[in-house]
């Protein structure tokens, strides 16, 4: 499960040191991502085995829901797999570093199934939203049956 959330830079190259805690959770045999992109400019990352996971059920919906379609050409369209190398850094394509405004510092968010990465100050603007929004999303999920306590 990815939990926490750690700051890094990103060389000129796209080249990012993947965080350590992150790289602990991946099978030793198999250390690729999948990254893509999400609304709003930020990216989401999978372990590979998750990303088949997620293929298959997009596979199973209708071709002909234009919902569908319109999703996969945002979601799946931008998909690249990506490896670690043996200094635990993953390379971000440049349409992906572009589309996230991914320029200099950027903070690795886990998701418990996924991980999210963000420009730093978007990043910080979106937390500061969660922040004010919690007591009301914590009395809804509350309802839906998640206590926290």
């Amino acid at each position: 499960m990815f939990r926490g959330s750690y700051e890094h830079t990103i060389d000129s190259k796209g080249r990012v040191s993947f965080p350590a805690q992150f790289r602990n959770i991946l099978p030793k045999d198999n250390e690729r991502l999948v990254i893509t992109n999400y609304y709003p400019a930020h990216l989401w990352a999978f372990t590979f085995e998750d990303w088949n996971r997620l293929e298959q059920k997009l596979a199973a919906f209708p071709l002909t829901d234009p919902d569908t379609r319109s999703f996969k050409h945002f979601f799946v369209s931008g998909a690249h797999e990506v490896p670690i190398d043996k200094l635990g850094r993953i390379l971000i394509p440049p349409r992906l570093r572009e589309y996230a405004h991914l320029n200099k510092e950027l903070v690795f968010v886990g998701q418990i199934t996924h991980i999210e990465i963000w420009n730093k100050e978007n990043w910080n603007s979106t937390f500061e939203a969660s922040e004010t929004n919690f007591e009301k999303v914590e009395r809804k999920l509350a309802d839906l049956g998640l206590k926290i306590i």
